[in-house]
């Protein structure tokens, strides 16, 4: 025979060919994903002002809405969310603390709306809302699903309390608030308005109390800092000595030397020794650590 015709495709095994329409598939795929793909950058989690400042897109399927109203029963904003906020306050206080209807009557909203001796009053150089009571509002696709009752006053911002439906408990509510509160105070620095209300953040290590302006740029550049300047600095409440800390023993108050002295059986200096360390020497000396 005159052999394999020249103009004809070399016959090639089967093996090959399979690996080749593979390669071929494999190769489709990648290109099909690089047309579709979005930026690589928008696949990034998104950190916590994103989410609060990031405004929701017209097709989103809950709208969350926040309103600041002041605790005033001639303020219209006020009175058309009332019946509806204390309806939602006698929900909560029922379904999470045990509370009966009589508890949760009108008195006790009263109570919880407005502070003693606090009036509303307003100054040039204060907030455009004013001083006073108010109820932080959380509506979600048009009904109340928290209330926060905050005091603004000169000087801070007073939390104090925070009542939400019960079929919204797995959102988290209470920790939403308080990072929007945090957040906010992060706007006010930075915006450097006239208004801003003085705030300290605890450092994690040495538990003192530092100003909000000096902890910024230190939690900019990590989410866990040591926010104390000062690198010698420890914890000022650490325990030191514990037997000066405070035990009942058979309803005689005494320090923990005199007590130890007194025990019968094995020791618990460990387990005392423990219990003080989380409280601090402070603690340990007022508060009374029951012993059989």
């Amino acid at each position: 025979g005159e052999g394999a015709d020249p103009k004809k495709p070399q016959c090639r095994k089967a093996k090959d060919l399979r690996k080749e329409r593979r390669q071929q598939k494999e190769q489709r795929r990648q290109d099909g994903e690089a047309l579709t793909s979005p930026n690589p950058a928008s696949n990034q989690p998104k950190n916590l002002e994103e989410f609060i400042a990031d405004s929701l897109p017209d097709d989103a399927l809950h709208r969350l809405e926040v309103r600041l109203v002041p605790v005033n029963f001639e303020d219209p904003d006020f009175m058309a969310s009332y019946e509806e906020s204390v309806a939602l306050y006698a929900r909560y206080q029922m379904s999470v603390h045990g509370d009966t209807p009589c508890e949760c009557d009108e008195k006790q909203i009263c109570f919880l709306s407005l502070s003693p001796s606090l009036q509303a009053e307003t100054s040039p150089d204060g907030p455009e809302v004013g001083y006073g009571s108010f109820h932080q509002q959380y509506w979600l696709d048009g009904r109340i699903v928290a209330v926060g009752v905050i005091d603004i006053l000169p000087n801070c911002v007073s939390s104090v309390y925070l009542y939400y439906h019960p079929d919204f408990a797995s959102l988290s509510l209470g920790s939403y608030s308080a990072l929007r509160s945090l957040f906010l105070m992060h706007l006010c620095l930075e915006n450097k308005m006239d208004n801003t209300l003085p705030s300290d953040l605890l450092c994690p290590e040495t538990y003192m109390w530092m100003p909000i302006e000096k902890c910024i740029p230190r939690l900019e550049t990590s989410t866990y800092a040591r926010l104390s300047e000062d690198p010698q600095a420890g914890d000022a409440n650490a325990l030191k000595d514990l037997s000066r800390a405070l035990v009942l023993h058979r309803r005689t108050v005494m320090p923990y030397a005199a007590y130890a002295r007194k025990r019968k059986g094995s020791s618990d200096e460990k387990e005392v020794e423990h219990y003080a360390s989380l409280v601090g020497q402070t603690c340990a000396e007022r508060i009374l650590l029951y012993r059989a």
